[in-house]
């Protein structure tokens, strides 16, 4: 809880307990208190829809306290009203707390740009719109010598609550995000005389780029540039030169339309539970009958078009990035379906020095491939002789360069971004009960040491380093 509203809702509780009581001054004192901490709070730290129960015991204390005659049984129902909606307020606020992103520890400043591209060679399927080619909002995130005076609110301009709404819950749960300051600005000078390292990430399904803002931040301090990609209609909610464009429902329901869920289980429990030629075959024939190849294409297709575009922009003169970037030391980052998708454009791509799945199922093509770019897999923890992942399967197939498997205590599919700080009700983001401050930093130092050692071509060693006291969290496996 921030301290302005934790000291309105403890000042209220005190005036209650005191209404039914001889100090009269303690309890005139306490209730001014209370206005004077609303008022406060209202102006420094802003209204958000947790407290709307203490607001409303204010005005019920206000009420008690103005108009003494009311008759004493409605005055015991209303301080005990009063009473009990402001422990809930205060349960409220604690379990879905204002967030707050970890200072980035690096040393640059996080500035934030955003492109524009359309790729004239593709039409695109997903729109309505006949002759619509495939437009792509990116997030360009840049380091900046420069500090930061009006750092961006987290997930405003809607985004918050269409995401919300995506998962079918009401979109108020999450009104009271832009209340959350980022450790970015935008438009900050892009550091002087000096080529950066790229990194490309690629969002999960019905997620978007600023769902990693506690990881971009830390990325982007350490030197890099963070290219963030809003996959168009397999985004939730992105925006394109002013018109926001939702998830393609439509596309969604393609994917899961005509399946054949007892052969799929069939195929799974085969996979499982036999571990040879047989168990291998099943895993390779659900992957080719799951309908998820043409979406994995596209957002494949998305990450290289992106790249490509990068070239441009680095020789483009009138470009805030012109001779900034390094495009020999490009690395990709993706989370679940982003995951799956950055794999796939790294074994086709020979730009890519490494490539970073967290917790993503490889379906798609991948397994008709050969990578031979350095690979390092987070995975959530479950238990993997009970749930099926091709993961393991594929990448025993087709990794033919340092692969790595991390396994991190704990946590869920969604710890693999800032959803472990929306909530404390784990069910309701699928977190897990590892802190979202340690989740951050371990993922974060995964992330930058692979990158330091196959981006940046740095003598560092991986597995020794994560095996250690310091990451107890940490399984990681080296093939």
């Amino acid at each position: 809880m921030r301290i302005l509203e934790s000291f309105l809702l403890l000042s209220l509780i005190g005036f209650l307990i005191c209404f039914f009581t001889q100090y009269l001054k303690i309890k005139k004192w306490l209730l001014y208190t209370s206005v004077i901490f609303f008022v406060l709070h209202w102006v420094v730290e802003g209204v958000r829809w947790q407290m709307y129960f203490g607001y409303t015991t204010l005005l019920i204390s206000l009420l008690l306290y103005y108009t003494p005659n009311i008759r004493k049984v409605v005055r015991v129902l209303l301080g005990g009203l009063g009473l009990i909606i402001t422990i809930i307020s205060i349960v409220l606020c604690i379990l879905m707390p204002v967030i707050e992103f970890p200072e980035p520890s690096g040393t640059f400043s996080v500035g934030l740009e955003s492109l524009y591209l359309e790729d004239k060679t593709r039409e695109e399927t997903l729109s309505k719109e006949k002759g619509d080619y495939r437009k792509l909002k990116i997030n360009a995130y840049y380091p900046s010598d420069l500090g930061i005076t009006n750092p961006i609110r987290y997930m405003g301009h809607g985004y918050a609550e269409a995401f919300v709404e995506s998962k079918g819950m009401p979109s108020i749960i999450a009104t009271h995000f832009d209340l959350t300051k980022t450790h970015t600005q935008k438009s900050l000078p892009i550091i002087k005389n000096k080529q950066l390292p790229v990194v490309v990430l690629s969002h999960g399904l019905l997620w978007n780029s600023e769902m990693y803002t506690s990881i971009i931040e830390e990325i982007v301090s350490q030197g890099y540039v963070v290219f963030a990609i809003h996959h168009t209609y397999e985004s939730f909610l992105t925006e394109y030169q002013g018109k926001q464009i939702k998830w393609s429902q439509k596309n969604i329901d393609k994917m899961n339309t005509e399946v054949d869920f007892g052969f799929v289980k069939k195929k799974m429990d085969l996979a499982l539970n036999t571990k040879d030629e047989q168990g291998n075959k099943a895993a390779y024939e659900l992957i080719h009958y799951l309908p998820y190849f043409e979406s994995l294409d596209r957002w494949s297709d998305d990450i290289s078009f992106v790249i490509d575009q990068l070239i441009l922009l680095n020789e483009d003169s009138n470009s805030f990035l012109y001779q900034k970037l390094n495009m020999d030391q490009v690395g990709l980052l993706g989370h679940s379906w982003g995951g799956a998708a950055v794999v796939q454009n790294a074994s086709v791509n020979k730009m890519i020095k490494g490539v970073i799945n967290m917790d993503g199922a490889q379906f798609g093509r991948v397994i008709d491939t050969t990578l031979k770019t350095p690979l390092l897999v987070m995975h959530a923890d479950r238990n993997y002789d009970k749930f099926f992942t091709p993961n393991f399967y594929v990448y025993d197939q087709v990794a033919k360069n340092d692969y790595y498997l991390a396994t991190i205590k704990s946590t869920g599919h969604a710890n693999f971004g800032d959803l472990g700080y929306w909530s404390k009700i784990h069910s309701l983001t699928e977190t897990g009960e590892i802190d979202p401050e340690r989740m951050s930093y371990i993922t974060n130092q995964l992330i930058l040491t692979f990158f330091n050692k196959y981006v940046k071509q740095q003598p560092l060693e991986i597995k020794r380093t994560f095996t250690g006291k310091e990451y107890p969290e940490i399984e990681i496996i080296k093939n």
